[in-house]
């Protein structure tokens, strides 16, 4: 009797091993996850290895015409920043290397003009590396202006 216990709780846990397993290889998300692929389009139906998710999105007016500002976190934390019309229209990369691709501490739109956003980079991934604030400027989407504003 004890030998047949000993064996359903060995199965058991070699079950939940590889459901567990299945869980986190399989790349199941949150129902309410947008995804986006290297070119800034929303594609939900990526694998893991290849998609974006988005944590941050913005609207904001210029120039007569609505836009998105987002960015997408990859898989080891490193950020895409895109700018599109609603509805991914026209998606594309935003043009400031300089922040494609870093890990970001925070985005923050500005009140008082909403084409402008406050970013802070942290220029390493781990602890007590140094973060560098930049202020981007989207009056012109596909003429970004990008300033350093230091390091704090």
């Amino acid at each position: 009797m004890k030998n047949k216990k000993i064996l359903l709780l060995m199965m058991s846990s070699v079950i939940l091993g590889i459901w567990i397993s299945g869980v986190f290889t399989s790349g199941i998300f949150r129902a309410d996850e947008v995804f986006i692929n290297k070119m800034c389009q929303q594609q939900q139906n990526l694998p893991q290895i290849e998609r974006f998710s988005v944590f941050y999105q913005a609207e904001f007016n210029t120039q007569n015409q609505i836009y998105w500002f987002y960015a997408g976190r990859y898989q080891d934390g490193g950020v895409i920043f895109c700018v599109s019309e609603p509805d991914f229209n026209q998606a594309g990369e935003l043009n400031a290397q300089e922040l494609q691709f870093q890990f970001i501490e925070n985005i923050q739109q500005d009140s008082t003009n909403p084409a402008n956003f406050m970013i802070t980079v942290a220029e390493g991934n781990g602890r007590n590396v140094p973060l560098v604030n930049y202020k981007l400027e989207l009056s012109n989407p596909n003429q970004p202006i990008l300033t350093r504003l230091g390091q704090i």
